[in-house]
């Protein structure tokens, strides 16, 4: 099954530039489906694998001089004590869709997780993590 993710874009101001994000990601062989509006600032792409065809469209889109709006997660961890821990983590949270990018730290027991803008709540990168026995926690001031 499809699934559509918007991509907010950065520095998309004209129609040539919409046709080359466009272009840009019909490079990626995991999107079956792209509509790019410029007015609004956002691509839709539509893949069944939506956790790499996203990486993969941000990393598309970045080499044609553009950029994706994103925003960074950061946490403390519960339960993440090893490197098998933090690879098992590591999986849950990159498949889900909108997450670009996972450091743990196990020593500092903390997280930071960058996602595509808006795409994905701390609650739901948590609800990912909860199935394996691991935790998010806010973090102290």
């Amino acid at each position: 099954m499809d699934t559509s993710i918007p991509l907010p874009l950065l520095g998309v101001e004209s129609a040539h530039c919409a046709m080359r994000v466009e272009q840009a990601l019909r490079t990626v062989p995991a999107i079956t489906g792209i509509d790019v509006r410029r007015a609004d600032q956002v691509a839709v792409i539509t893949s069944a694998s939506p956790g790499p065809a996203v990486r993969e469209a941000v990393a598309a889109i970045r080499r044609a001089g553009y950029d994706v709006a994103v925003e960074q997660h950061r946490s403390g961890t519960q339960g993440i004590s090893c490197a098998g821990c933090a690879g098992s983590a590591t999986a849950a949270l990159t498949a889900l869709p909108g997450v670009l990018d996972v450091a743990l730290d196990v020593a500092g027991a903390t997280a930071t997780i960058t996602t595509i803008k808006g795409a994905l709540s701390t609650d739901d990168l948590a609800r990912a993590l909860r199935p394996l026995g691991y935790g998010l926690l806010p973090l102290a001031a």
